[in-house]
This record gives C-alpha cells, sequence and structure tokens, in this order.
C-alpha cells in the first residue's frame, strides 16, 4: 500500500483509476477507514482518479500518542501533504461525516487547491441553535462510547457493542473492528469533532469552488447539513430518501450517481445550484 508522511508521521492510502484523469480524493468518517469507499471509488474510478486515505488516528495510518497532535488544522494539513505528494495542484474533495468536516477545513484553508467540494453527513459547526434532539442523542452516544474507550479500549467498546447484536458473524466481526481501532486515535478524533472550528460565519467567503451537500432523510445530522446549506444558495443539496447516516457506507449507488452527476456539472460549467431528493 503507498504511503506519504506529514509531521514526520507516516499515513497509508490508496488509489483507482488513471493518473491522467481529473484527480477526487476522498476523505471517511470516524472510527472508519478508506475501505468506505471502496464501493463509490469503484464506480468514479470508471472517470477520474480516486484517492483515498486512512485518515489521521484511523486504519493504517499514524495514530499518535500525544494528544496535541489531534487537531482539525493537522488533520486538513494530513491532506494537503497527499496533495503535495502526488503532485495534485487541484482536486474534487468529498468527505462523509468526520471526513466532511475534515474537507471544509480544507476548504476554508485552501480553497484555490480545490476544483469542487462535494460533503455528506456533517455540518459546519459542533453545535447550533437548530439542532435538533435526534443530533444531540447521536453526541451523547459518541461521548459514552468516548468514555469507554477512555477508561478500557476499544475492544471493550466492541465487545459491548456485539451484545446487541443477534447474529454471532456479525458479532464476531463487530468485535475484530473496534480491536483494530486505535484508542489513542479515537479519543484524539473525537476531541477534534468537538473542538473544531465553528466554519459557519466564513462559508460564503471561502467557499468559492462549486460545492455538494448530501445527507439521508434519516440522518440525526441533518439538521447540520441543512443549517450549512441555508448559508451556502449556490450549493446543490441532495437529500436521499429513506437513508441514514453516511451516504457511502448506506447508500453507495445513489451517492455515488448524485456525486458524479455533480462532477460532471462542474466540469462542463453548468450551475449546480439545486436542491434535489434522489434514491
Amino acid at each position: 500500500m503507498p504511503t506519504f508522511t506529514c509531521d514526520a508521521l507516516e499515513f497509508a492510502y490508496e488509489n483507482a483509476g488513471d493518473p491522467e484523469l481529473p484527480a477526487v480524493v476522498l476523505l471517511h468518517g470516524f472510527t472508519s477507514d478508506l475501505r468506505m469507499w471502496h464501493p463509490v471509488a469503484e464506480e468514479l474510478a470508471r472517470h477520474y482518479f480516486v484517492v483515498m486515505p486512512d485518515l489521521r488516528g484511523h486504519g493504517r495510518s499514524a495514530a499518535p500518542e500525544d494528544p496535541g497532535a489531534y487537531t482539525a488544522d493537522a488533520l486538513a494539513g494530513d491532506v494537503l501533504a497527499l496533495l503535495d505528494h502526488l503532485e495534485l495542484e487541484v482536486c474534487a474533495l468529498a468527505g462523509c461525516s468526520f471526513g466532511g468536516m475534515i474537507a471544509l477545513q480544507v476548504a476554508v484553508t485552501w480553497p484555490g487547491r480545490l476544483a469542487a467540494l462535494a460533503v455528506s453527513d456533517a455540518g459546519a459547526a459542533y453545535a447550533h441553535p437548530r439542532y435538533d434532539e435526534r443530533y444531540w442523542q447521536r453526541e451523547r452516544a459518541i461521548d459514552d462510547s468516548t468514555e469507554i474507550v477512555r477508561k478500557f479500549g476499544t475492544a471493550e467498546l466492541g465487545r459491548r457493542a456485539a451484545l446487541n447484536v443477534s447474529d454471532p458473524f456479525l458479532a464476531r466481526g463487530l468485535r475484530e473492528r473496534y480491536a483494530r481501532l486505535s484508542a489513542d486515535g479515537w479519543l484524539g478524533c473525537a476531541r477534534v469533532r468537538k473542538e473544531r472550528p465553528d466554519l459557519l460565519p466564513v462559508l460564503r467567503s471561502r467557499l468559492t469552488m462549486p460545492v455538494m451537500i448530501a445527507y439521508g432523510e434519516d440522518d440525526p445530522v441533518r439538521c447540520a447539513a441543512e443549517v450549512m446549506a441555508d448559508e451556502l444558495p449556490a450549493a446543490r443539496v441532495v437529500m436521499v430518501r429513506g437513508a441514514g447516516h453516511g451516504l457511502p457506507a448506506v447508500a453507495p449507488h445513489t451517492y455515488a450517481r448524485e456525486l458524479l452527476r455533480f462532477l460532471q456539472d462542474v466540469e462542463e460549467g453548468r450551475d449546480v445550484a439545486a436542491r434535489r431528493t434522489a434514491g
């Protein structure tokens, strides 16, 4: 697997498609890894050079012990280092959930490096008066899981999560998945989720590239995505019917189709502003 370095740390990534084609970089969610993008990448790679990193603290990338190594700026800097490593002057950037948060941080910091931005299952701020109880229930559940990781480690969290799964095969897979997670990475990135800067005030001035915002109809983070969408009237906003959180995983073909449509509209110079329902 290819790697690159940033801050003297080593990061893993995969790529698919022809490197001569326009590049699309895909950022995965919290506690996931680049493999969540495989179904989407398979469809995108017919038209684009697709790059999927494991984010700091995840997968086969470095998970430093130092809590100070985990900030929104640091994770965004890792993405910039990847672009420089691949000699990509410009790319389209798509992020899901936590990856969407980091994609936003990249976009407001280095807007000139992005031809387009696609954010799914995420908002531009941790808190907002319009966020509803479903959003906060999810946040409390993540806080509870983080406290278990802090006290007992990721394997214990996996053991507890598996108790709620009746299928033995799925339960074992869940235990194994959590056991592979880095406790340092979990704790560091959990803090980034809560302490990241509120980007809502700067979205209109900094996001100079075409933007797509996507979310599932049943996603508890939907309210955060809608607040962000209201700040970006020129964005394309896509709601996927019947889908929950994590569109690239729960509705990969619908999400891939919408992302392809958006990217092709950008390439061909068409106005992307629209509110759509898909699925």
